[in-house]
């Protein structure tokens, strides 16, 4: 039946293009390629354009669904089709291979969308997709080898405009793909006909019939996001495995109109005009899109070597050896003298009199970053109006006191000291020198830059991109090109450092350009064979030659490859989001050690973020806010000690620490209002709230390690919420305690190497059931604690006795069906109710009376060994249980009380020791004594 349906289908489409087909002479849409010796015969169709839906639909089913071949072509729309693109490479027969990466589409993308910007009015907010089709292998014919890309760029665009923007790219296209071994010409590289628009385009799905095993597919899809004519455009790759070609087919189409159309640049009209007469058509323009990258990076410290500070007596010696060591210092190891330089920006504040706490800590960054730099913690140290305690009996440095300086040092803790290094130094600089900042950066990129004209190797040239960007980038992984970003007061993961390789030909390239421009003009004022002018003007052909390299696929992908060392940070992801007393906002970072909230920074190591704004609590202008929020917590929590408790229990969730080791059940039946609760919490943490399933704490413990990345994703969370459990559920106490205790987890995300860190969560679960068979020992619930949410959100309050019976809902309240909406306004406010409260406690949550009894009736609840021996044991003079009558009954009761299962026999074993005093071993005596079972024939004397 399949096959019937499937040839009904098939021959569907074929007679509709039977009934499309136009004759020589006459007008048509589409073609159909041909071959008589493999039966495939050439034929012309005209699809008006009001069918082109229906026709691609019944194409779609006839290639996607049905699996035939096509060789169909459509003739391109002059006026409003999209921007079409075809690569052709040529290469010799012995080129088996494909040469060109992604990265050269990449490139070639990004060039075509900035030449666009200098021809389009581009709206700012304007969205523009780009499709990037190739075939999955070069093609391997006998005299030589072919290889292309199809790029369809999401906007109208005029042939005439076409070829304008043609002229444009192809000059830097050469450059950026100057690395291939081809052989034709670049002319024939950027097929002109397809930019004139007489060639016509290859349908997507068809293929040639000499390439019978050759057809473009789909190979990537981006996202342009016009920012505005400064920024440009930011890209974003979209997931390719989840692209509908059903859904998508269409904008592959030639014919297709639908994509954005933006009007022409003024300037750009005689260049169109004259184009258009060239094309011999005339028509009216609409234009579109373009992108531009803009990124930022972070590198990594260097140091090394010792020195001989015996005899620094006097600033004069000290100042030697300075010019000594940076004498000495490779270029490589020029990070020591740009932090001696960024050190001693620093205002008297972080050296004078009271400047104890930073004055240290900038001994920590520096001994951090090199031990090279006591020289400089001194020089720093000796300045005038330096701190009291190094002064001596002139009121200026005491240079008896280098001593002292030195063995502090040796004592200073450089695997931990809170992570300062030279970033922290930069950091302060930046916020309290500025203008001094500004200029030894400068100074720092203007000396690589030197370096790089002399051996213009991408080494060299790495070096520049490391010192230009290395506030903002880090490599934690050169095996796997892993990269991170700093931005807005944390790091984010990037793909293989794609916004790092960017700015190569965006920032970088900038940066030469303008030297090269400058020295052009110092050019002129030289007379025809004045020998300087004529070294400067070697001097900026090399500057010239950098600049070219800079656009060159090839050359980018080599310099991004040296940046790897230089940026690279083995000990980064160690460092990440592990400092439990700081919680990142949109806008600052809350020190809990310090309590206080500021501007974050680098080396604070935070990745996840709240992501919302922190708003000062202000009692007066938020109380309407505060009141919603008190009335929310009072309808939840209606006794007092227990609102209290929970008050203090969300607020320690924003502190990473965990020094009360409890597990908080939130337990309940439904319309109590927990989940919600969970839910606005979830709003106010952002990603520091995790969602982790119940097996976590209910698996078995040798498969918490090989499942783990459950496990992995709570590094850094401060709230982790466990799913709904269901009835039967057996808490794994021995897991759960591992997880509460504070001490460090390792775990392994998948594909990635295990990690080992210490848990900052509280851990929580919301349930309407109980545990199964908890344990009964003190250490397991030592840590829980039941919070019962006693109240009930009811369409109409206390008018459902039989429902709802006062006697068992004596807390009920009107249900807030909008109560969703009023949480994005909830959340900063409650967040900030919360940091004010956990400046006071730092996390710690007291107990109360509440908790605890609601805690300890579930306890009795799920002690069944003191239920058992209610009922199946009495005191007897002279009476005797033994272990195999004791474990038999014990079964037979749980089982016809409780059903099938039971805590294991050591258990009860060990409840009747405690009970009723050790068990007797004495041969021919053995049991417990002056105890007896109760049978079911027996009276229910039981007098426990």
């Amino acid at each position: 039946m399949a096959q019937t349906m499937a040839s009904i289908s098939n021959s569907d489409f074929e007679q509709y293009l039977k009934n499309h087909t136009v004759g020589k002479g006459e007008t048509y849409t589409h073609t159909r390629m041909g071959d008589p010796k493999q039966n495939i015969y050439p034929g012309s169709y005209n699809i008006p354009p009001e069918d082109h839906a229906e026709f691609i639909k019944k194409y779609f089913k006839y290639i996607f669904v049905n699996g035939k071949k096509e060789y169909l072509t459509e003739k391109q729309n002059i006026e409003t089709g999209p921007l079409m693109v075809d690569i052709d490479l040529h290469y010799n027969k012995s080129v088996t291979e494909r040469q060109h990466t992604e990265d050269h589409i990449v490139d070639a993308i990004m060039l075509y969308a900035d030449k666009i910007s200098s021809l389009l009015n581009i709206t700012p907010g304007t969205n523009m997709e780009v499709f990037v089709m190739e075939k999955s292998d070069v093609n391997k014919l006998p005299e030589e080898t072919k290889d292309g890309v199809h790029i369809i760029f999401g906007i109208q665009m005029h042939h005439a405009l076409q070829v304008v923007l043609r002229d444009r790219v192809l000059p830097e296209f050469k450059e950026q793909w100057s690395g291939l071994p081809l052989t034709n010409s670049w002319e024939q590289v950027l097929d002109e006909g397809i930019s004139k628009g007489y060639v016509n385009w290859q349908m997507y799905g068809s293929r040639k019939p000499e390439y019978q095993h050759q057809v473009y597919l789909i190979k990537s899809h981006f996202i342009l996001s016009y920012i505005d004519r400064e920024e440009g455009w930011m890209p974003e790759k979209q997931n390719i495995d989840s692209f509908s070609t059903e859904k998508n087919i269409a904008k592959l189409s030639a014919h297709y109109t639908k994509f954005p159309a933006f009007e022409m640049n003024p300037e750009v009209k005689e260049l169109y005009e004259k184009a258009l007469q060239n094309l011999g058509r005339s028509s009216a323009v609409k234009k579109s899109g373009t992108k531009k990258y803009k990124l930022k990076f972070a590198g990594k410290p260097g140091g090394g070597g010792s020195l001989n500070y015996s005899d620094i007596d006097s600033e004069e010696t000290l100042d030697e050896l300075l010019a000594n060591l940076f004498e000495e210092i490779s270029p490589c190891d020029y990070l020591i003298k740009e932090t001696h330089q960024y050190t001693m920006c620093l205002p008297v504040n972080y050296y004078g009199p009271g400047s104890f706490d930073k004055w240290i800590r900038v001994g920590w960054a520096l001994a951090n970053t090199s031990p090279k730099l006591f020289l400089s913690w001194v020089k720093f140290s000796c300045q005038e109006n330096c701190r009291n305690t190094l002064r001596g009996a002139n009121g200026k440095f005491d240079w008896s006191c280098v001593k002292e300086l030195y063995e502090q040092w040796c004592t200073f803790d450089t695997s931990n000291t809170d992570g300062l290094t030279n970033r922290s130094i930069m950091f302060w600089c930046k916020n309290d020198a500025r203008a001094k900042y500004n200029e030894i950066r400068s100074e720092t990129i203007d000396y690589f830059i030197e370096q790089t004209v002399q051996t213009a190797t991408e080494h060299d040239i790495a070096c520049v991109l490391y010192n230009m960007f290395k506030d903002d980038f880090v490599c934690v992984s050169i095996k796997n090109n892993v990269w991170y970003e700093y931005i807005d007061h944390r790091w984010y993961e990037i793909d293989s450092g794609t916004t790092l390789r960017l700015l190569i030909s965006k920032d970088m390239f900038h940066v030469y350009n303008k030297k090269v421009q400058e020295n052009v003009l110092k050019i002129q004022t030289f007379d025809q064979g004045d020998t300087k002018g004529d070294e400067l003007r070697k001097y900026n052909n090399k500057l010239a030659d950098i600049c070219a390299l800079l656009k060159r696929t090839n050359s980018k992908n080599n310099i991004m490859r040296e940046a790897r060392e230089l940026f690279y940070d083995g000990k980064f992801l160690e460092k990440l989001d592990q400092n439990p007393y700081l919680l990142c906002f949109n806008n600052y970072v809350i020190d809990f050690k310090n309590n206080c909230h500021r501007k974050g920074q680098p080396d604070d190591y935070i990745s996840k973020c709240t992501n919302i704004e922190y708003i000062k609590l202000d009692k007066l202008k938020h109380a309407k806010t505060i009141k919603e929020l008190e009335e929310f917590m009072c309808q939840l929590f209606p006794e007092e000690d227990l609102r209290n408790y929970m008050w203090e229990h969300l607020a320690s969730c924003l502190i990473g620490t965990n020094a009360n080791q409890t597990f908080n059940i939130y337990k309940g039946s439904g319309r109590n209002g927990k989940s919600k609760l969970v839910e606005l919490m979830g709003k106010g943490l952002g990603t520091y709230k995790g969602t982790v399933p119940i097996s976590l704490i209910t698996q078995k413990r040798n498969t918490i390690g090989s499942t783990s990345s459950e496990v992995a994703q709570l590094m850094g969370v401060r709230y982790a919420v466990m799913q709904e459990m269901s009835k039967g559920d057996r808490m794994n106490e021995g897991i759960m305690k591992e997880i509460t205790g504070g001490d460090p987890i390792t775990a392994r995300a998948l594909f990635k190497d295990s990690v080992t860190f210490i848990p900052q969560f509280k851990l929580v679960v919301a349930t309407n059931v109980d545990f199964e068979e908890t344990s009964n020992d003190d250490g397991t619930w030592r840590r829980l604690r039941y919070v019962d949410f006693k109240s009930k959100f009811l369409e109409k309050p206390y008018e459902d006795e039989i429902k709802f019976p006062r006697s068992e809902c004596p807390y009920q309240y009107p249900l807030d069906k909008n109560l969703d909406d009023k949480f994005e306004a909830w959340a900063p406010i409650l967040m900030s109710m919360l940091v004010e409260r956990s400046y006071v406690a730092q996390g710690i949550v007291m107990d109360c009376k509440t908790v605890l009894a609601n805690s300890d009736q579930h306890r009795e609840k799920l002690d069944y060994f003191t239920e058992f021996a209610k009922d199946k044991i009495t005191k007897k003079e002279g009476g005797k249980i033994k272990k195999t009558e004791l474990l038999e009954i014990f079964k037979l009761w749980f089982t016809v009380t409780h059903g099938k299962g039971g805590p294991k026999g050591k258990e009860i074993i060990e409840f009747m020791d405690k009970r009723f005093g050790i068990y007797n071993n004495t041969k021919g005596n053995q049991g417990w004594h002056n105890v007896a079972i109760i049978y079911d024939e027996e009276e229910d004397t039981n007098n426990l």
